[in-house]
């Protein structure tokens, strides 16, 4: 599996049809200095749906300290490339013009965490 591997909604949905839940959250870590988080959300119905969404991100949040600004806004990145002027910055095309709340989130998403992969996964 590729850092930038996904899981498939169609993954959580299988669980809830196989077994009979209503709703389905699955988190997916790798661990590491290389490690990466994953989560994805499955409901029956939109207002499973809905509640599943929220206590997937509320996993992300208060688990996986995920910033909040990422769940309120629809900007999403469609590429990351090298600016031809400056060998230190890089160019980010989103799907909208983004607010001064999303440019706000994205420098907040690019700061480095409080702690290494590695020192959370030895506890910290």
């Amino acid at each position: 599996m590729t850092k930038q591997s996904r899981l498939p909604i169609k993954a959580a949905k299988d669980i809830a049809v196989t077994h009979g839940w209503d709703q389905v959250i699955v988190i997916a870590r790798k661990v590491g200095d290389d490690g990466y988080e994953h989560v994805i959300t499955y409901g029956k119905d939109a207002a499973h749906c809905e509640a599943a969404a929220r206590a997937g991100n509320a996993v992300k949040h208060h688990l996986m300290k995920w910033p909040c600004a990422l769940f309120d806004s629809a900007i999403r990145v469609l590429g990351v490339g090298r600016d031809a002027d400056n060998r230190k910055a890089l160019q980010v095309t989103l799907n909208q013009e983004p607010s001064e709340h999303d440019i706000r989130m994205v420098q907040d998403m690019l700061r480095a965490p409080t702690h290494s992969p590695t020192a959370v996964e030895n506890g910290a």
